[in-house]
């Protein structure tokens, strides 16, 4: 199986860059002074065309989504137009016609991709988390941008659209939620194939999570109107930005009974919620320990929103650090991973069968 080369940025880049320095120059220069009506489609083009076109031709070929060239476009267009201003009837036509029809395109593509995304979620095929920072990489073009939209995102799936079943398997003593439950009808136990865990009942977070969301509704209130008598503006900032960490909250909650720590093709998903996810290679696990004991050292991460404050049943030890995509796509390198999963024994007999 061939792998796509990885891109080089000095050209993919650099090219664009050298599209509009030269388009810089040639405005300020004063041949364009005197011939201002052509030379502006002229860098119309040039900034709208060429330097999209010149890094689609470096990165066509490599790892890097196609996508990523609407970036390229996007920057053409504002530099032509903080450079050329209403002197150009072409780059007024562009973005008259040519950018909302790029902006549709690229809305339609996301929609598209999280709906069918949902119905492969539905089935147990995909994890929604991971499939929508990947969507959001593609589109904008870099993996850690993406993981921060790509996290925003979730929060109003696992908020609003994350539905649970009325009936149906029961995991660890959580009623598991559609997305879930589909995971979990596989032996756990089985060797190979797919075996699902749920981990809300040993983490201990849903009171913690429970009396955080009373505090900050409490408070969010009062703080509001105190603030409001000073400043009726920040006032409403603060509780847009309250509101927005209880809905924040509210989603990892849900998320911690969707989202289950799944056994998989030679792989162990490790995930919270929304706190923390990774995928570790079974090979790579040297050592598995059934403990709820505290673990220090500068390697060690616990796998938690809310740290000492939630429990844990497992510690696992790798023979190489693995990076861990925590809230708000913030990466942090371990090498010992500490979890909590409600049948820790099941899970070690289902890693090292």
């Amino acid at each position: 199986m061939t792998t796509s080369p990885r891109p080089n940025w000095s050209l993919a880049l650099g090219l664009p860059l050298l599209v509009m320095l030269s388009s810089i120059i040639i405005v300020y220069s004063p041949f364009f002074a005197a011939h201002s009506t052509g030379m502006s489609t002229g860098v119309t083009l040039d900034l709208t065309v060429t330097a999209p076109l010149l890094y689609f031709l470096v990165i066509r070929k490599t790892t890097v989504s196609k996508m990523s060239v609407i970036r390229v476009f996007v920057v053409g267009v504002l530099v032509a137009g903080l450079l050329l201003g209403g002197r150009s009837s072409l780059l007024h036509g562009i973005k008259t016609w040519i950018s909302p029809v790029v902006e549709a395109m690229v809305v339609i593509t996301v929609i598209w991709n999280i709906r069918r995304a949902r119905r492969q979620a539905g089935r147990g095929e995909v994890d929604m988390l991971t499939h929508l920072r990947s969507i959001a990489a593609k589109v904008l073009g870099n993996e850690r941008v993406g993981d921060v939209l790509g996290s925003e995102l979730a929060v109003i799936y696992y908020a609003v659209a994350g539905r649970r079943r009325k009936a149906g398997p029961d995991q660890g003593g959580v009623r598991l939620s559609r997305e879930g439950a589909e995971l979990s009808q596989e032996s756990a136990g089985a060797g190979e194939g797919r075996g699902a865990f749920s981990y809300a009942r040993a983490s201990g977070a849903a009171p913690v999570m429970g009396i955080f969301l009373m505090v900050m509704l409490a408070e969010g209130v009062g703080l509001h109107f105190l603030i409001a008598r000073w400043s009726v503006i920040t006032a409403w900032i603060l509780t847009g930005l309250s509101a927005y960490t209880i809905l924040q909250l509210y989603a990892h909650m849900r998320a911690t009974k969707i989202r289950l720590v799944q056994v998989k093709d030679g792989m162990l998903y490790l995930r919270n919620g929304l706190a923390a996810d990774v995928g570790v290679r079974i090979d790579d696990i040297e050592e598995i320990t059934l403990t709820t004991r505290a673990v220090q050292g500068e390697e060690v991460l616990k796998l938690a929103l809310f740290g000492a404050l939630e429990g844990h049943t497992m510690c696992i030890r790798l023979r190489q650090p693995v990076t861990v995509v925590r809230m708000f796509g913030i990466r942090r390198r371990a090498s010992v991973l500490l979890f909590a999963v409600d049948r820790p024994e099941e899970l070690r007999k289902a890693i090292l069968p």
